[in-house]
């Protein structure tokens, strides 16, 4: 088993930082380096990054070169010497087997696999339902192995949840030029590569939930920076039909006509009561703007797969 490099951007996270990195050092393989980019923290992280490399030689910090998270990705992983490549994050905690278990699904893995987990959020505060639900979500798909299915749906691969082998990431150029959200654009890349998901059917990452995380603070991580991306690469990847129908006349169906307006891809707005009208269409392809709850789901789903449309090829939540 190949040596495991983790990447780790910081931004005054000394709150937490002390709790993350010990869940590394306590991990049950030793065989790991720590590439931490701090990102021109204020609060008292970089003396805490010192404090453990004094100790720890496997923990190498950085000053960022750039400004942001891309930049600081980017700097790590270009420090990197490991076989195998995981994000980690400064605010969460790793469960003690996860460099063992991912690495060697990883070394057991066909070339151009990705191997992810199942992901928990914790708190200090009770986890809002929309978090909830989303672990939910995410959990299932993962479970399930429909990441690619659900790709323009939300990003399918937690962030700080993933490994994989270095070179196959360098071949594929996965951060250079990566744009924000940069754990969606990187999922996206993976995606487009043409790469296999692997799932560890355990949590493997204890997400935590604040409000100070960059998800929640920064504008790089508004839905309309998502919908920018996810619409953008799938006129570029999946888009190969002139009958695009959006359903749904909703503030997501407004968002995705808009920007595919902006790149003069003609398209058809139907809510879901006019439904039927695809039935006219030959090798139509639906961009379903709408999520509703677990019964109606199930039955836009068998209406269309009774019209023999595959989700992930003719049809994709977003």
């Amino acid at each position: 088993m190949g040596q495991v490099s983790i990447i780790m951007p910081v931004k005054n996270a000394a709150k937490y930082l002390e709790e993350a990195i010990q869940s590394i050092q306590n991990q049950t393989s030793g065989d790991w380096e720590l590439l931490v980019i701090n990102d021109h923290s204020t609060d008292s992280s970089d003396q805490i990054l010192q404090e453990f490399k004094a100790k720890d030689s496997r923990i190498r910090p950085y000053q960022n070169t750039g400004t942001g998270i891309v930049p600081a990705l980017h700097q790590a992983f270009g420090l990197a010497t490991g076989e195998y490549v995981t994000r980690m994050d400064a605010d969460d905690v790793m469960p003690a087997d996860r460099i063992q278990k991912m690495s060697a699904l990883l070394e057991a893995s066909e070339p151009k696999t990705i191997v992810t987990a199942l992901v928990r959020y914790f708190s200090g505060q009770p986890v809002s339902g929309g978090y909830q639900k989303y672990e939910q979500w995410l959990n299932e798909v993962n479970r399930s192995g429909t990441q690619w299915q659900n790709i323009y749906r939300e990003c399918v691969i937690a962030s700080p949840n993933w490994m994989a082998r270095r070179a196959e990431l360098e071949e594929i150029k996965a951060f250079e030029d990566l744009q924000y959200p940069e754990d969606y654009h990187l999922t996206l890349k993976w995606y487009q590569s043409g790469f296999k998901v692997k799932t560890l059917p355990e949590v493997m990452l204890l997400w935590r939930e604040h409000s100070a995380r960059t998800s929640r603070t920064s504008d790089h991580y508004t839905q309309k920076a998502f919908f920018e991306l996810k619409i953008k690469h799938f006129i570029e990847m999946d888009l190969h039909t002139p009958h695009l129908v959006v359903w749904g006349k909703n503030p997501k169906g407004k968002l995705t006509t808009e920007i595919l307006s902006r790149h003069g891809i003609p398209f058809i707005w139907h809510d879901l009561k006019s439904y039927r009208k695809i039935e006219n269409l030959e090798n139509p392809q639906i961009i379903v703007a709408v999520y509703p709850n677990p019964k109606e789901r199930g039955q836009i789903e068998k209406y269309l797969t009774n019209l023999g449309l595959m989700p992930g090829k003719n049809w994709w939540y977003v």
